[in-house]
């Protein structure tokens, strides 16, 4: 068995309302004896489903969410002002 720790920080925005936010996860990574993968996510140490299957606005419950590379969101933030 092996395992890995990686972070991983996306953008995301709501189709719906258009919400803006961002998520740094900690995921940690198990490959078994038999090559299966498996991925635990944490979003502020509290243990959270992967934001890439499927994916919730928070502000409207919304599942029609556009994912970005990180910066994204606090880059449109800084234009606005």
């Amino acid at each position: 068995m092996h395992s890995e720790h990686v972070q991983r920080a996306d953008s995301f925005t709501c189709l719906d309302c258009g919400h803006g936010w961002e998520g740094v996860y900690d995921i940690d990574v198990t490959v078994d004896e038999h090559a299966r993968i498996s991925a635990a996510h944490r979003l502020e140490e509290r243990r959270v489903p992967s934001p890439l299957e499927s994916p919730c606005c928070p502000k409207c419950e919304s599942h029609k969410i556009r994912i970005m590379r990180p910066g994204r969101v606090a880059a449109a933030r800084l234009r606005e002002r």
